[in-house]
């Protein structure tokens, strides 16, 4: 029976692991970091939990595939699973139905916080492993001495090897020793050796600690503090409740009971499946849009950001979208089928948060401001160390900037990285063979589009913009290369969204200079993308001007649109009843936006 309720239990949690958790989201949002390198190790071993930390980085290289991740992930659930089935039946001396469960089902909702990587589940098997030799040794042991020298002996084993690990090792056994010798209550000394260890070693700062241990139970992540503190509750009030007590089994007019059991544990494992999956949903999808942003799955992007909420659209999600839609040829014709409530792009500042300044350095590169994309690459680096995805696009700004020997360096690093490992090899090699810029088409494309001229002072250093001059900046990309269709497309969103139209009117002469897909139709001709036509017929109305300019053209459908829209406005009675009449047919467009103004429209 109980093989049977493993195999079924671990098969619907491998298959919700594959589907709903998607282990590549955890890879892509903690960003785990190991190296071959000599000495990457070093690190690890100079602090308590380290050992669990370089393992759990070195296990958390298998999530980079759906797949293979799943597997993996399972496979610590499962451990666990077994070190409590272990554990309780040294307790009890008699396995305990189903209670083996109970932690899986509880993990299972923290494997949903994609961006916690708190090794939870190794800290769990070093903390159970040591609590099952003690159990065993409280047992056969009558030496108070002796038991508390061995206490003593393994507690800073744990804590060393795992950290918080001994919350679930020194609860066992002070439990034990106060429960079966109530009257010599030595136990609580092992409660005390436990809390002081720990507390010791921060206040007098024996050795570096990267975070508090109070973190486990206190602190602002309220999700994060419930599931650490129900497999806490879990472990001690079991273990009060079953130590010094013999276990009963089951009587057989019960057969029914345990038969019903597995059905019972299945239905149970899909409902905190089915809650961690909802009340998680929001992580998942940021997440989701945040990875194949990185991954250049432009189409994917914009999949997952339409099951976000518009009040999700914050500035990272607004530009991952409006990106996808550039290098997808569609950010003239369709910016306006998602929510655009802020700026179209980044803010050129300092951020803590990896993921924006992984962005931000991403996007200057591609603008052409490679000095600056130096300068946040270079802050990414203190923010994430060695982060494989911070060198390989500092790898890439020095291959632009024809620095190839400072290129070298970080594929060098980056070889020894399991997952960019091949890829940074490859890269190494074309540049032995004298491909140029090691075989990137990127580069050539980003090295025209590089500033030349120096405009620190008209960008950085306006009075009435403590940020960057985000328009002055445009421009000046366009002045160096009239080419560049990301500052043109993305300065004329700004516009667009500014309702300015008098810069529209300005800045659409260089549509000429534009050139690709978004430029050209089905049949082969020049075509104006439909956002800029209904910029340009809403101009034309307002002004009674005829706009004639190269590579500007204005279809007649735009102008009927134009005049549908019109005629709506005239006939509603209130903005609020145009608005609600019009949003079917209109909010996808311009002329929507400019008379309703930014809105979460859908």
């Amino acid at each position: 029976m109980e093989r049977v309720q493993d195999i079924a239990f671990f098969t619907v949690l491998l298959v919700y692991v594959w589907a709903g958790i998607d282990t590549r989201l955890i890879y892509h949002w903690q960003g785990p970091v190991f190296s071959t390198m000599p000495g990457f190790v070093n690190d690890f071993l100079k602090y308590p939990g380290g050992p669990a930390d370089y393992v759990y980085s070195l296990i958390a290289q298998a999530y980079v595939l759906r797949g293979w991740g799943a597997i993996v992930l399972t496979a610590q659930v499962a451990a666990v699973t077994a070190l409590t089935h272990a554990y309780f039946k040294a307790l009890a001396g008699r396995a305990l139905p189903l209670v083996r469960f109970v932690p899986a089902i509880l993990l299972l909702y923290h494997l949903n916080l994609y961006y916690d990587r708190t090794p939870i589940v190794l800290a769990l098997m070093v903390g159970l492993a040591p609590a099952i030799l003690f159990v065993r040794l409280s047992s056969r042991w009558r030496s108070e001495a002796a038991l508390l020298g061995a206490f003593a002996a393994m507690l800073p084993a744990v804590y060393y090897l795992g950290g918080m690990a001994i919350v679930f090792f020194a609860p066992a056994a002070a439990i034990v020793q106060l429960a079966r010798r109530p009257r010599r209550p030595v136990g609580i000394a092992y409660l005390l050796l436990a809390a002081a260890l720990p507390a010791a070693v921060e206040r007098l700062r024996f050795t570096y600690i990267p975070t508090s241990a109070r973190n486990w139970f206190v602190d602002a992540d309220a999700r994060r503090v419930v599931a650490c503190w129900a497999l806490y509750v879990f472990y001690a009030a079991l273990t009060l409740l079953l130590v010094g007590r013999p276990f009963r089994a089951a009587a057989p007019r019960k057969r029914r009971i345990r038969l019903l059991a597995t059905p019972a544990l299945l239905l149970l494992l899909a409902a905190v499946a089915a809650f961690s999956y909802q009340s998680n949903s929001r992580d998942r999808r940021m997440s989701a849009v945040d990875y194949y942003s990185s991954h250049e799955n432009w189409q994917a992007v914009l999949d997952a950001s339409r099951s976000l909420a518009a009040a999700d659209f914050n500035s990272l999600v607004r530009y991952e979208v409006n990106l996808s839609l550039y290098q997808m040829n569609r950010l003239g014709d369709d910016m306006f089928r998602f929510p655009q409530t802020g700026a179209m792009l980044l803010d050129f500042h300092d951020d803590r948060f990896l993921p924006y300044m992984l962005r931000l350095t991403d996007l200057c590169l591609r603008l052409g401001r490679v000095n600056e994309a130096e300068h946040y690459g270079s802050e990414a680096m203190v923010l994430a160390r060695s982060d494989p995805r911070v060198y390989r696009l500092m790898a890439e700004v020095n291959l632009v900037k024809g620095q190839t020997a400072a290129a070298r360096k970080f594929f060098n690093v980056l070889s020894y990285d399991l997952v960019s490992g091949p890829w940074a090899r490859q890269r190494l090699r074309e540049l032995d063979r004298g491909v140029p810029f090691g075989g990137d088409r990127q580069v050539p494309i980003l090295r025209a589009r590089m500033l030349r001229n120096d405009d620190m002072i008209s960008v950085w250093q306006r009075a009435d913009k403590p940020n960057a001059d985000m328009e002055r900046l445009l421009q000046d990309q366009l002045e160096q290369d009239p080419s560049n269709r990301m500052a043109f497309e993305f300065l004329m969103g700004n516009y667009l969204l500014l309702r300015d139209m008098v810069a529209i009117d300005a800045l659409m002469p260089r549509i000429k200079d534009m050139s690709g897909p978004a430029y050209i139709g089905p049949d082969g001709r020049r075509r104006t993308p439909r956002h800029y036509q209904e910029a340009m017929a809403i101009y034309a109305d307002v002004t009674g001007k005829t706009p004639e300019m190269e590579g500007l053209e204005i279809q007649p459908e735009t102008l009927e649109r134009m005049a549908a829209f019109k005629k709506i406005i005239r006939e509603t009675s209130t903005r609020e009843a145009a608005m609600e009449v019009s949003r079917e047919a209109f909010r996808d467009t311009y002329f929507f936006y400019f008379a309703f103004g930014p809105g979460a429209y859908r």
